[in-house]
């Protein structure tokens, strides 16, 4: 009796478990995973304090050139010098060394012909030391000068200082032989100076409107 329930006890369980083998998979669609948070963009900088048609600030900042012994000599540059007689571009960058930086000074280096032609005196800033930014301009041997605001005097003046990470924004000034803005350039737009010679180009033809 009892080896007969055991049998009947298994031949359900056998069932059962066939009956739940042929039923189809459940066609509900799987949960998605949630997408990955895209990166995020750094926010653009905030416009810088002297504006197009404005004066621009007057400046003297320290800049190093390579000595005849083998050492460096200190220079400074003062951009009232330059009042009445060149047009002048003034250009904040973040870093010397930078892959950014270092591709737009091989710019502006290649393009210096075009600037001289134009009758502009090109600086470069940053307010890395002028030993450091020496050395950024002996390693493309640009032909201008790489400006020193160590003390941030400047890069504030002008309003396109980051005080939160301390370095300058990307920033490029054309200022006119009277000493007035005539074009601001920012961030990405400041990588490529092809605007800003197009600028100095029309002041040295006086056909700037």
């Amino acid at each position: 009796m009892r080896r007969q329930f055991s049998l009947a006890v298994a031949a359900v369980l056998a069932s059962s478990t066939l009956a739940l083998a042929q039923q189809p998979a459940s066609t509900t669609p799987a949960t998605p995973a949630a997408p990955a948070a895209q990166a995020q963009q750094p926010p653009p900088p905030p416009p810088p304090a002297v504006k197009v048609g404005e004066a621009a600030p007057d400046f003297s900042l320290p800049y190093r050139v390579p000595a005849a012994d083998g050492r460096s000599e200190a220079k400074t540059a003062k951009l009232s010098d330059y009042k009445g007689k060149q047009n002048v571009v003034l250009a904040f960058f973040p870093a010397a060394f930078s892959p950014g930086c270092t591709s737009e000074l091989k710019k502006y280096h290649e393009t210096s012909g075009q600037f001289t032609a134009a009758n502009t005196q090109i600086f470069m800033v940053s307010v890395d030391s002028p030993w450091a930014n020496m050395a950024f301009r002996q390693s493309i041997n640009a032909d201008f000068p790489i400006l020193s605001d160590w003390k941030k005097d400047v890069s504030r003046k002008y309003g396109v200082y980051n005080e939160t990470d301390g370095y300058a924004y990307r920033t490029t000034f054309v200022i006119d032989k009277n000493g007035m803005v005539q074009k601001v350039d920012q961030n990405r737009e400041a990588l490529d100076p092809s605007g800003v010679v197009g600028v100095c180009q029309k002041l040295a033809k006086g056909t700037m409107e």
